[in-house]
């Protein structure tokens, strides 16, 4: 399921651009009410710098008023985002006019799928004679055979054709 997230222009533009991809992480992490607690493992991976620098650009995203952050336990903080800063996101929507079409939906198909890959087909038919020779020079080789064809060629009841 995929999320539409609105993301208020003026107020990112304003930010300085080193700082805008740290706010939208802070910003994905947060819920209705704008508070997110993103450990700071968390915050290093998405915006991909090193510790010092997002604790540099988080101290001057505090100071600007993006967030009001208070430390909660040992290393955790629970971050505040102003207003601005919050992602818009659309209301529940409700009602017959807003859903999807179910006029349109594809039933799948109750046979099997069937692999034209190297050893033919999956399912539990026979395979025709053309499909057994890459089986019986792949067993030569290397004794490599799936129970789904049958019994080995070493075994009696082997469904594969005797080589002319």
């Amino acid at each position: 399921m995929f999320a539409t997230l609105a993301v208020p222009f003026d107020a990112y533009r304003d930010l300085p651009e080193d700082c805008r991809w740290l706010v939208q992480c802070l910003a994905r992490y947060a819920d209705r009410d704008g508070r997110c607690w993103p450990t700071m493992r968390q915050l290093v991976g998405d915006v991909r710098r090193s510790l010092s620098t997002v604790c540099r650009r988080l101290k001057k995203l505090a100071e600007m008023g993006v967030f009001h952050r208070e430390r909660k336990g040992v290393g955790r903080y629970v971050y505040t985002l102003a207003e601005p800063y919050r992602l818009g996101r659309p209301g529940r929507v409700s009602g017959s006019e807003h859903r999807v079409s179910q006029g349109a939906r594809q039933e799948a198909l109750p046979r099997k799928q069937v692999d034209k890959g190297r050893f033919a087909l999956v399912d539990a038919t026979l395979p025709r004679p053309t499909e057994w020779e890459p089986r019986l020079r792949s067993w030569a080789q290397s004794r490599f055979w799936l129970p789904t064809w049958g019994p080995k060629p070493n075994e009696p009841g082997c469904w594969a054709p005797i080589p002319a």
